[in-house]
């Protein structure tokens, strides 16, 4: 990295396994990396949530950043016949609304720099679907209608990039927790290569979109799935 100044990452959601393999890859390439989270483990690079319009937390103050990730969410499982209004909400509000009005708080503090760019973090539910999976796939699918609402309007205002990436299903521990030996294989099975990507599959991703070399890249959900979701087995 040639310039002095470091590059400025602002990221939400960066304490989560993928979130943290995302803040990593920026640092190890020269960015500074502030993190926004509802409660505080290290006031040196973090500030308590949310931004309103009122003042800005003390570690934002001057700051005008680079890249802003967005790598926060809910999940949930439940079908149009058993799911509830609250839950529902409750997922919007998370995978979603957090994110608009986010943006919007950081554009009325100016704190996004002209030509800058924004991630999104979504998930391959954004387009396609399993059973069990109603309120989460409802919000994903809107999240792709938001990033292309930004990518225009935040285009137009200031010329910023905006871009989701769609994670299929992630070799972690969580997932591992989550499904079933049989359901783990399957995934497997259906993916060219035969196997599921990791965190610094989504960190990488995130880094291409994110970073300077990005120059006009805009509106764009992104696979990242090993081409997990245009595979069909025969």
């Amino acid at each position: 990295m040639s310039t002095n100044t470091p590059l400025k990452l602002l990221i939400f959601g960066g304490t989560g396994v993928l979130g943290n393999a995302i803040a990593e890859k920026f640092k190890l390439n020269g960015y500074k990396v502030t993190y926004g989270v509802r409660t505080l483990t290290n006031a040196n690079d973090q500030f308590q949530l949310p931004i309103t319009d009122g003042p800005v937390p003390l570690l934002l103050k001057g700051e005008l950043f680079d890249t802003v990730v967005f790598a926060q969410g809910a999940n949930n499982n439940d079908s149009v016949s058993n799911h509830s209004s609250d839950d529902l909400n409750r997922l919007f509000e998370a995978n979603v609304s957090f994110i608009s009005q986010t943006t919007q708080a950081l554009l009325r503090h100016n704190l996004i720099k002209q030509r800058g760019k924004i991630v999104i973090l979504s998930s391959f539910w954004e387009q396609i679907t399993r059973q069990e999976k109603m309120s989460y796939t409802v919000t994903k699918a809107a999240v792709g209608g938001l990033v292309r609402s930004m990518a225009v309007d935040l285009g137009n205002a200031k010329r910023i990039l905006v871009n989701g990436l769609l994670p299929g299903v992630v070799d972690s521990p969580m997932a591992r927790g989550l499904l079933k030996p049989a359901q783990i294989e399957n995934v497997q099975s259906q993916t060219p290569g035969h196997k599921m990507i990791v965190p610094q599959d989504v960190a990488n991703a995130a880094y291409l979109l994110g970073c300077e070399d990005n120059t006009a890249i805009s509106g764009q959900s992104l696979f990242v799935d090993y081409g997990f979701t245009i595979a069909r087995v025969l």
